[in-house]
């Protein structure tokens, strides 16, 4: 009974910390007025571009479901504001919102669905940032790199270089390296 509740705790703590860090955009932002033709025809670009996105994040388009629909198409489409062939359509699911999961990582395109909106402004383009970018990869990507260590030798005869900060793939093994004990300890509590 133990060895069952300690791998429903420790599930349990692994799927929290996966989306613990997850959040959810307005696109335009909270103040933005929602998804509808903007004052400005390049507002929600704008507002994309200084909003970081990251995989398990959502997109939250709020908008009068009965007037308008969310399209997401590609950049071609995007270009032309062509409504023809969407990759996928989001209308609100109550409360006058809909929601999209950001699940993979790379540039998405999305238009207003109402004539003539696009044309005007109502679209928007939004980079998800990869794995090794995100605020959940489990390095610190401004930490400051860790101070030499002492030499046993004299001054001036040889001085060894700093070490090198852990970064990139290494950086990533060695954050994760926790994941994988927590892993190997639920599979050694339930017997496998």
């Amino acid at each position: 009974m133990a060895a069952a509740m300690a791998t429903v705790l420790c599930a349990a703590a692994l799927l929290f910390a996966a989306v613990a860090d997850a959040r959810d955009h307005v696109v335009g932002g909270n103040n933005g007025g929602g998804w509808k033709v903007p004052a400005q025809p390049d507002a929600f670009n704008k507002w994309a571009q200084i909003t970081r996105f990251h995989v398990g994040d959502n997109l939250v388009f709020k908008f009068d479901g009965a007037a308008d629909a969310v399209l997401e198409v590609t950049r071609e489409d995007y270009d032309r504001c062509n409504t023809a062939s969407p990759v996928g359509t989001y209308k609100p699911s109550g409360g006058g919102a809909a929601t999209v999961p950001l699940t993979t990582s790379g540039l998405r395109y999305f238009v207003g669905a109402a004539a003539g909106s696009c044309d005007k402004g109502e679209r928007v383009i939004v980079l998800v940032m990869s794995e090794k970018h995100s605020r959940r990869a489990g390095h610190d990507h401004t930490a400051a790199a860790p101070a030499p260590a002492e030499s046993p030798l004299p001054a001036g005869i040889f001085q060894a270089p700093a070490p090198a900060p852990v970064t990139g793939l290494a950086g990533r093994t060695a954050a994760s390296g926790g994941a994988v004990l927590l892993a190997a300890g639920i599979l050694a509590v339930v017997g496998f």
